[in-house]
């Protein structure tokens, strides 16, 4: 199987350099290699972390980094890096989380069996600390008429294992500024333009899980972005009122609830 398909990942000055090799070595030690790696640096980054790509990028000429001179958030970063992307298939990857070696393989395969699907992703597993703590599976729905279903209300598609074609990316409006909801903007937008999804349900990712990015989920910033998205998705006749009104009371509730808690209910919920 030929190896032009690009992976698209986002790096910034918070990224934790060890984590950062460990998802830039499971993406190179792939049995299927892609020939263009592009990074998107948003904004300046330093120290070990800085050194750690330059490292990368001195010993891989698959990799691209596209510099960014200062941070713009991930939707403006990935609507300048896409473009940058050499091939039609691509890949996207967290800067922290951990490919299976067979992922690129399987996605690949999958999307030649299924020429008409032109979005899908895979479960994931979220672990602390090591990938042999794995602490909640996070599954989404495998038909395209399931994910729409799905969509309403929930992101149907798992970001980090996500895999797309570009061109039906920027036919869309590409990656766009939605704080917190950037893909799932474009999910949106994807599904409603009729493009077809699909989700293979074996894992093929580790995403790490803490609890700052748990936190993340829960203030007030993001609670707000929220709530303008799902009105949004009512607006354009994505779903409808019940569903619209029912994710403002569950994201609310999220925000109100203490964080202990809502840890809690979180892990519970995915196992």
């Amino acid at each position: 199987m030929e190896n032009n398909f690009s992976v698209l990942i986002g790096v910034y000055h918070k990224d934790v350099p060890e984590y950062f090799q460990q998802a830039m070595d499971s993406v190179l030690n792939q049995t299927i290699k892609s020939n263009d790696i592009v990074l998107s640096i948003d904004g300046p980054i330093y120290g070990d972390l800085l050194d750690t790509v330059n490292n990368y990028l001195i010993k891989y000429s698959e990799i691209h980094p596209i510099w960014l001179p200062e941070n713009i958030g991930q939707g403006k970063a990935f609507q300048k890096a896409l473009p940058k992307c050499q091939n039609e298939i691509v890949f996207r990857m967290d800067s922290d989380d951990i490919c299976i070696p067979t992922r690129f393989e399987r996605q690949l395969n999958y999307l030649l069996e299924h020429p008409e699907v032109r979005l899908m992703s895979s479960t994931i597993s979220e672990f602390t600390d090591t990938t042999e703590n794995i602490v909640t599976i996070k599954k989404v729905p495998e038909t395209n008429n399931e994910i729409i279903k799905f969509a309403r209300r929930w992101n149907p598609i798992n970001q980090p294992s996500a895999v797309f074609y570009k061109s039906d990316v920027l036919a869309v409006g590409s990656y766009q500024d939605f704080y917190r909801y950037e893909d799932y903007y474009l999910w949106v937008r994807m599904l409603s333009a009729g493009y077809k999804a699909a989700n293979i349900q074996d894992s093929l990712l580790y995403y790490r899980l803490s609890s700052e990015n748990l936190k993340r989920r829960m203030n007030w910033r993001t609670t707000k972005s929220s709530l303008k998205f799902h009105q949004w998705k009512y607006k354009i006749g994505f779903t409808n009122w019940f569903d619209t009104y029912y994710m403002i009371v569950v994201m609310l509730g999220i925000f109100i609830i203490p964080d202990f808690i809502f840890e809690k209910i979180y892990k519970h919920l995915r196992k």
